[in-house]
């Protein structure tokens, strides 16, 4: 079967959007990490936001997948440097979500494999997982997907901090700063949108469903994140300075006293999944007959993309590379799509 042909389902398609989220939470690293009632409220306003900002590719996929690009520019030359955004900006995310994991890896994991053979090892069996295709990809997603909330919910059940409820201080004036900072940096990350518009050709149906599966879905797993690291932990999460990884040093059973090593297991299998998915979107580029020769391109550009941030620490959370994150969300997330109903919605007139 040829890869257009290929259909997943809004199930499969919200297993890979918030599988991506959730990689990004899991790596999300800061030395003072703000937390408390303020960035919770904060998440209320963001989800509220991306509501909105989905409506175009609500609208442009309501009656099942389609591809924006072809719709506004066919294949011609405005059709080949779109898709040349789409995959420089996915590379981008990708080389980025492989060196904070070898930063991860290093901090706390330093002894399990060096920080270039981490990316490595990572990078080839996610061109594995783009090389099989999306189909596959989403299917095991599915299963890394399950590991993690029953990993999230034993953790979060087995804590053996104390609830402080004095820790949930109202809001005031002075925190408006707070919410603001929390706000934008959350919106940053909100790259679902260009993903589900560069694979909306591979949705069978049902986008209204993913989209509300995946906003309600991050809106409590960061929500609940945020009330027991703010009930429990504190200021001890800034000593880690991984919120979920912190989560896990009070998680104790009778077999397990420590969950670093099942945290880094689940992680690295979803680091595989979201890599694998954004790679696939990268070598689209390289049209359906190449997939092997854009895969290989596509790998080769983020491993060596990751490899030159790690050396040269630099920061994807600020400055430019923060204009990087948001302009692709706005442009590829929801311009294209508008553009595309826009065109969509005349053609229709003149038929």
């Amino acid at each position: 079967m040829e890869e257009k042909n290929i259909k997943i389902s809004s199930g499969q398609m919200y297993v890979l959007l918030i599988l991506a989220r959730i990689m990004h939470t899991m790596i999300f690293h800061a030395k003072e990490f703000k937390i408390g009632t303020p960035v919770m409220l904060a998440l209320v306003f963001t989800t509220i936001i991306e509501s909105v900002m989905s409506i175009p590719l609500i609208l442009l996929l309501k009656d099942g997948g389609c591809d924006p690009v072809s719709i506004i520019a066919g294949n011609g030359r405005l059709a080949v440097f779109v898709r040349f955004l789409y995959s420089a900006y996915f590379l981008f995310i990708s080389a980025g979500t492989l060196m904070y994991f070898a930063q991860f890896m290093k901090a706390e994991f330093n002894k399990t494999a060096t920080p270039m053979a981490v990316i490595i090892v990572l990078t080839l069996a996610a061109a594995y997982c783009a090389y099989l295709g999306i189909e596959g990809t989403a299917r095991a997603g599915t299963i890394v997907l399950w590991a993690f909330m029953v990993l999230f919910v034993v953790m979060a059940a087995v804590s053996e901090g104390e609830f402080e409820r004095l820790n949930l201080l109202p809001v005031t004036l002075k925190d408006t700063d707070k919410i603001l900072d929390y706000a934008v940096r959350d919106l940053s990350s909100s790259w679902w949108l260009p993903m589900l518009a560069s694979m909306g050709a591979y949705l069978k149906n049902g986008v209204g469903k993913t989209v509300g599966g995946y906003l309600i879905s991050k809106f409590l797993i960061l929500e609940t994140l945020m009330l027991l690291v703010t009930l429990v932990l504190w200021n001890f999460v800034g000593v880690l300075g991984y919120p979920m990884l912190a989560l896990g040093a009070y998680a104790k059973t009778v077999f397990i006293q420590r969950f670093d090593a099942i945290n880094m297991f689940v992680w690295c299998l979803n680091c595989v999944i979201v890599n694998g998915t954004y790679l696939f979107i990268s070598a689209q580029s390289f049209g359906e007959g190449r997939r092997k020769i854009g895969v290989a391109a596509s790998s080769a550009v983020a491993a060596i993309g990751a490899v030159v941030i790690f050396l040269m620490s630099l920061g994807l959370n600020d400055g430019v590379a923060f204009v990087i994150k948001l302009s692709g969300i706005v442009l590829l997330g929801v311009i294209v799509p508008l553009a595309a109903v826009i065109v969509k919605k005349k053609r229709a007139n003149q038929e």
